[in-house]
């Protein structure tokens, strides 16, 4: 963890308190026994830890996806239909396999992979070809999945006996094992966890991570380098796509077992602030996904125990999305002129 991303983490964690308390005050209840009622919600026992470590399972994922695509000076808010198509092809490779356990998770996860890093990789290629707006691009690539996904699972795709949109349940061999038993936490942290050291490594160990670096940093120095640009963006894109993907697919496998369109809430939207109070260092993205993890779960306990309504805490989220995505969008525009 470097000194600007800890600066970056404090002041994110010291602001969504901040946001909070206000939250509690305008509600009236005290920011002590709402406090109280937020940290057991999210550490107070097997259950809430447990649902605290799935929701930062969830949002680790693309986060670290999205890392990658911001090193490189992109700006893709495109995870969450990233996720979604990932977790698409992945729920449908599932039903489609007949092969042991380990080797239908890993194909699992390979397809959650591959479909994330295409769908990214047309962002990538727009960028890289015709010099579209990787905001624009990747923003409304989110609601071409989302439309592509709810016609293929309520027409082709559908699960003949679904009673929604929805795919077939995955065989219960390849349901995700569990960390605690009957909870939804899965050995799709270690995971995301192996993710983000093997993430750390290429970025700063590697051909490709230099060139990633460089053309985030100092793309006309990188230019002159005789770095492409073009293809840094394609890359850059499709592998922050395959790491949503790859969150897609750790929840069809191990939380829904099955894919339908309710598949994520908005982590794709929400792991933009993770890996912006992460500074984009995927180690301190883990300390910031498991800040936000716990945001999730002890928000639904601050709502039963003390009456913050829930909406407060993800007002609060997209507040801070907004803040650090426009302060960096910004920073990144004014380097350049």
């Amino acid at each position: 963890m470097n000194r600007e991303s800890a600066k970056a983490l404090a002041v994110g964690t010291l602001g969504v308190a901040a946001a909070m308390s206000l939250a509690m005050i305008a509600s009236h209840v005290s920011p002590i026994v709402g406090f109280n009622a937020f940290f057991y919600g999210a550490f107070g026992g097997k259950q809430q830890i447990a649902e605290t470590l799935a929701s930062t399972t969830a949002l680790l994922f693309p986060a670290l996806g999205i890392a990658i695509a911001f090193r490189a000076g992109l700006f893709n808010i495109g995870a969450e239909g990233q996720l979604l198509i990932g977790g698409l092809l992945a729920g449908w490779i599932g039903t489609r396999i007949d092969v042991p356990p380990a080797i239908a998770i890993a194909a699992i996860f390979l397809a959650g992979a591959i479909g994330g890093a295409l769908w990214g990789a047309i962002a990538g290629w727009l960028k890289a070809a015709r010099d579209a707006n990787e905001v624009i691009s990747t923003l409304m690539l989110n609601f071409i999945a989302a439309s592509l996904a709810l016609y293929l699972v309520t027409g082709p795709l559908r699960a003949p006996d679904a009673a929604g949109p929805e795919l077939s349940l995955l065989p219960h061999a390849y349901w995700l094992p569990t960390l605690l038993s009957h909870t939804r936490a899965t050995i799709a942290l270690p995971i995301a966890l192996l993710a983000a050291f093997a993430l750390r490594y290429v970025l700063n160990h590697t051909w490709f991570g230099y060139r990633l670096r460089a053309a985030g940093e100092a793309p006309e120095a990188a230019r002159r380098a005789g770095i492409s640009l073009s293809s840094v963006a394609l890359w850059a894109m499709a592998w922050s796509g395959a790491l949503a993907g790859m969150g897609g697919a750790a929840l069809v496998a191990g939380e829904l077992h099955r894919f339908n369109t309710q598949l994520s809430p908005g982590y794709g939207f929400i792991a933009i602030a993770v890996a912006l109070v992460g500074g984009l260092e995927p180690l301190t993205i883990c300390v910031a996904a498991l800040a936000f993890g716990a945001l999730e779960s002890g928000g639904l306990a601050l709502q039963a125990a003390a009456g913050v309504p829930k909406d407060a805490i993800h007002v609060i989220e997209g507040l801070l999305v907004f803040a650090l995505a426009a302060r960096r969008y910004l920073g990144a525009r004014g380097a350049t002129v």
